[in-house]
């Protein structure tokens, strides 16, 4: 494996607690699944720096009078606390979650994707923890300064890291859903489900206006949300999720709406 850069690199929470005792319980494989199957996971923009993150173990010492030799025992692991510094923007997603975290007594999960794939044929390697976000002051500085936050998350699990490998083409493991209102001027959201192979996601809302459960796409409804326009009034909507990765894609389809109401 190459050295690399930080350049690239991208940071995601889930706004969804999880319970770090049930974690910890985990083998590192249970883990891994378990991170990998949640499906809010919201991107944290504007990133200038990540601080650091990984187990420290607590150094027990102990003299003997005989040999006055200090000696050197390992004590509780310590993950640390992950200092993330971001461009404040009020309109981010992914800064508003962790804000809202700070504001709640609970852990969350964090998603660090490294930007280390040597080729395309290899994966970026993830890591994954919950903590606890514990501030998320703003820096104002003087007239030329950019105003940043800085978010800081208690790591209160292991970090649990899935290395760059040879990439296979992503399988859906859990189908795609939707989420809102089936009803005219209602948005509705794609939830991607959950999949192998780190791939990236595009979209295609369908309609099935002869309840025959054949759906045709609708024109230019490509984005991770759709609003339901009147048209679509009697007909049942899915959203169509195409997973890709360096190795190639596969299509997972949600199951359709209820009929869109007026």
């Amino acid at each position: 494996m190459a050295i690399h850069t930080n350049a690239g690199t991208r940071v995601f929470i889930s706004p969804t607690p999880v319970n770090v005792k049930t974690i910890n319980d985990m083998g590192d494989a249970a883990a891994v699944a378990f991170f990998e199957a949640i499906n809010d996971w919201l991107e944290v923009e504007e990133l200038e720096d990540l601080g650091e993150l990984g187990d420290t173990s607590e150094e027990i010492t102990f003299t003997s009078l005989k040999d006055a030799r200090v000696r050197k025992l390992k004590g509780p692991r310590n993950a640390g606390t992950q200092t993330i510094v971001a461009g404040r923007d009020p309109l981010d997603d992914g800064q508003e979650a962790f804000i809202d975290a700070q504001k709640t007594k609970f852990d969350y999960p964090v998603k660090v994707l490294l930007d280390d794939a040597r080729t395309d044929a290899y994966s970026n390697s993830v890591q994954y923890y919950a903590g606890m976000v514990q501030g998320t002051p703003t820096n104002l500085g003087n007239v030329s300064n950019v105003v940043r936050r800085t978010f800081t998350v208690g790591i209160n699990t292991a970090v649990f890291e899935v290395s760059s490998q040879v990439e296979v083409a992503p399988t859906n493991t859990l189908l795609p859903s939707i989420s809102g209102i089936a009803q005219d001027g209602q948005t509705l959201t794609a939830i991607t489900g959950a999949w192998t192979g780190n791939p990236t996601f595009t979209y295609q809302w369908q309609a099935d206006a002869a309840g025959d459960n054949n759906y045709v796409n609708i024109g230019g409804a490509t984005g991770g949300t759709y609003t339901v326009v009147p048209g679509d009034v009697g007909n049942s909507i899915r959203v169509q999720v195409t997973g890709t990765n360096g190795a190639g894609n596969a299509v997972a389809e949600s199951g359709g709406t209820d009929l869109v109401i007026a």
